[in-house]
């Protein structure tokens, strides 16, 4: 606003939550939420607007206010020019197509060269040193410096407290930095750091190291009189806070500090300085790398990670791309710096990755609130709100897994295209003659599979035919015989018929078994169908016991030993297995005899039907023809990509149907809990509903639930205005808070929980996350200063 009223004067206004000048004028300086609510409650203030410029536009990630620049953005009206500037947007062309779709054509403009060259410097051992120079050539690295604390603390072995005071030990201060760029002239310098009273801590600190930085009276002066101007009107109570009097002595010495905790007027005095050239340093949170202009010559990103609400994370690129821009002064500097500590806890590659990474893309942050929902509700089922829905980017990302299968279905569609179709020498029908041929190749491989299956199935019912009418004796079973076997057992082999075991032989194996008049080495035990008793056995010779090993070709033993083996088998009840096994397999092959007479029939009628097939194929017109396996490998791929194409169809409508799905159960959701609560009755405003639709906020439910049931009636103002700023504290750090309660508003706050926990209730019912109830911890503060407080004792 004071820039460009410096340049425009009367022609601008200012219009934010809190001020309001000059509101009738052509350019209006605004905040997002000032238009996003003109749009939903007085959009014809806009029928003489022509354009609307949306100022780092990023903030759509923003997970607080996010919400608000996309519904800013959609219900602008379409003859409003939009221009959304920012630097640090990785995938620009997906928001400019959104924008496209949701608002009216807008062309992409990039600029990716800087109007300052900047160089990063890795401050280490007390020296700033190179890392990438104002060429954007790397010149420095220290792959194995940096983390080495983190490093420990992952061996353990150390207490936090320990670790911390190592790091403190080790890591290089504020002050020495700056002495440093102070000595190489890279001053005026923003450090950034994420926490407000390390921003506090160190401007003291630094302040106390006395840097010289305000060297002759005529800057003195101008800094009193810039600090009169801004703090004269401030009432003597107000003088005499902390805040106010170390701003001052701070700014005296050309030093300062920056956060969304000072107050409104101080900011406003550090950046006026600032920009003046009046302060040399201002120690600052990330906020002021957001929407403020105020350029440095230099910045030190103090911190390589931040709490972000809810963990310790490191830094990604566009937060280190959005602070480290607020280096180089177009106009005043050739060249801006950049300059990062080392860290103990953070190693240089991780450090320099994030310093020279990829930014990663804006991803919309956009849900959807009560009163949004309830300014554009149309009864009685609310289609407008679904189309405000359907075009939020939220929804155009979640959108784009559909538009890539689309893409996807083109690109089939286009490589069917590409592959020739029809007969490649030219007659005619030629996809369905080959589809013919191939159909004889296809019955011949049908047929000669369904050949093998009938031969397997002849081969076994063979198999039951030669079967033996006994259970064979299994290797376990076998095993555990023979494994205590005295000479003497009696078996049955498939190969020699009877005979007797004689004991184990030294080349391993089962054993020496004695058959007729040979002794042989069994070494399977598939090789013994039947096994008798082992209480038959008989009493094997001596002369036998002495074998040990198999008898070679044409060799015998002893005939006599032989023949008293022989003498005692015959003397053994031991069944006649050729005559059972003969008998058996009679009766099987008769009672199988109709079924291999089938088989032999279903043969011989597919070995017909084979030379048949094999006759048409090659009598066909495509047998001989020289491309046909090109054009069999046209027709395989055109089918290959047809059914991957009908597979992705699928997909699609499954993506179509679920976002569609998930739309509705969000609209289905709000209109329920909306109906629980009387703001909406079958589909139509009720008398509530004007209320909640005034509210922007996201407790905004609650409020207006606790203004109904009449919970703040018999209140005071100043009680009143004590309730409402429990939902306006929105820090997520912990604070220690000094102020007691009467015990009526204790009462109050216990009714609100109950309230809040019924809302809650219901909107996790239906799927839903916006309301978050009051803060906890913060209490008494504002009513206190409605009672006369002064600023000092409130903070």
């Amino acid at each position: 606003f004071r820039d460009l009223r410096v340049i425009y004067g009367q022609e601008v206004g200012l219009l934010t939550g809190d001020v309001t000048e000059n509101p009738g004028a052509p350019i209006i300086v605004m905040t997002t939420e000032v238009l996003r609510n003109m749009l939903l409650q007085t959009p014809w203030d806009l029928d003489t607007v022509d354009c609307v410029i949306f100022d780092e536009v990023h903030y759509i990630a923003d997970q607080e206010r996010g919400t608000t620049w996309e519904e800013a953005i959609i219900l602008c009206p379409e003859h409003i020019q939009l221009i959304c500037l920012s630097a640090t947007v990785s995938n620009a062309g997906e928001i400019a197509d959104w924008i496209g779709r949701t608002h009216r054509p807008v062309k992409l403009i990039t600029h990716n060269q800087r109007a300052i060259p900047l160089a990063l410097y890795y401050y280490l051992d007390k020296k700033l040193r190179p890392v990438i120079d104002h060429n954007g050539d790397q010149v420095g690295d220290f792959p194995k410096v940096g983390g080495e604390i983190h490093q420990r603390s992952k061996r353990g072995g150390l207490s936090p407290t320990q670790l911390r005071k190592q790091a403190e030990s080790e890591e290089p201060q504020p002050w020495e930095i700056l002495n440093a760029m102070s000595a190489k002239e890279m001053l005026p310098a923003i450090y950034f750091l994420f926490s407000r009273r390390d921003c506090e801590e160190n401007a003291r600190r630094y302040s106390m190291m006395r840097p010289k930085l305000v060297r002759d009276d005529l800057t003195r002066d101008r800094i009193k009189a810039t600090i009169d101007a801004h703090l004269g009107s401030l009432r003597e109570e107000d003088r005499n806070l902390d805040q106010v009097k170390l701003i001052t002595a701070l700014a005296s010495e050309g030093i300062g500090f920056h956060h969304a905790g000072l107050l409104a007027i101080l900011k406003q005095l550090v950046e006026v300085l600032f920009t003046r050239g009046l302060m040399q340093v201002v120690f600052a949170t990330d906020t002021l790398a957001l929407g403020v202009n105020m350029p440095a010559r230099s910045v030190i990103i103090g911190r390589m990670s931040k709490w972000d609400g809810r963990r310790q994370r490191m830094l990604i690129p566009n937060e280190f791309s959005q602070m480290s821009g607020r280096a180089g002064r177009r106009g005043m500097d050739l060249k801006g710096n950049i300059v990062v500590p080392y860290s103990p806890w953070v190693p240089f590659p991780e450090m320099l990755k994030i310093a020279t990474g990829e930014l990663e893309p804006v991803i919309s942050a956009f849900a959807i609130r009560y009163n949004t929902v309830l300014n554009l509700w149309d009864p009685p089922h609310g289609h407008r709100v679904r189309q405000v829905l359907e075009q939020s980017l939220a929804q155009f990302q979640s959108a784009r897994r559909a538009r890539d299968l689309e893409d996807d279905i083109v690109g089939i569609g286009e490589r069917i295209a590409e592959i020739p179709h029809g007969c490649l020498i030219g007659l005619d029908a030629g996809d369905e003659l080959l589809d013919e041929y191939r159909g004889f190749n296809h019955s011949i491989t049908a047929l000669r599979g369904k050949e093998r299956n009938l031969e397997r199935e002849n081969r076994t019912l063979e198999e039951r035919i030669e079967s033996r009418p006994w259970p064979t004796p299994g290797r376990q079973a076998l095993r555990k015989v023979f494994r205590a076997a005295d000479p003497g057992v009696v078996v049955h082999s498939v190969e020699d018929g009877w005979g007797v075991y004689l004991g184990r032989a030294n080349v391993g194996g089962i054993g020496l078994f004695l058959f007729d008049t040979s002794v042989k080495l069994l070494t399977q035990y598939k090789d013994i169908d039947y096994l008798p008793s082992p209480d038959l056995a008989i009493q094997v010779p001596e002369t036998l016991l002495e074998v040990d090993q198999p008898t070679g070709r044409g060799g015998s033993v002893p005939v006599d030993a032989a023949t008293e083996v022989q003498r005692q088998l015959s003397g053994l009840p031991l069944p006649d297995l050729e005559s059972q096994i003969e008998a058996h397999r009679q009766t099987v092959a008769q009672r199988h005899q109709k079924a291999q007479e089938r088989l032999a029939e279903q043969v011989a009628e597919v070995h017909g039907q084979i030379n048949a097939s094999e006759h048409r194929r090659t009598t066909h017109p495509c047998h001989d023809c020289p491309r046909r396996k090109e054009h069999q490998k046209n027709l395989k791929s055109i089918g290959m990509l047809e059914r991957e194409r009908a597979h992705v169809e699928a997909t699609l409508q499954e993506e179509v149907s679920g976002e569609t799905a998930r739309i509705r159960g969000i609209i289905r959701g709000i209109s329920n809990v909306l109906h629980r609560f009387d703001y909406l009755h079958r589909g139509y405003p009720t008398a509530k509903t004007d209320l909640l639709a005034d509210v922007f906020d996201r407790n905004g439910l609650v409020i207006c639930e606790m203004i109904d049931r009449g919970l703040i009636d018999s209140l005071s103002p100043s009680d009143v205005a004590e309730v409402f700023s429990w939902y306006a504290f929105d820090r997520d750090s912990r604070l220690r808070n000094t102020f007691n309660l009467p015990n009526h508003l204790v009462l109050l706050r216990r009714r609100l929980e109950d309230l809040e926990q019924r809302v809650v209730a219901s909107e996790r019912s239906n799927g839903l996350f916006i309301s978050t109830g009051h803060n906890a911890g913060f209490y008494g503060g504002m009513r206190a200063w409605c009672n006369g407080a002064t600023m000092a004792q409130v903070i």
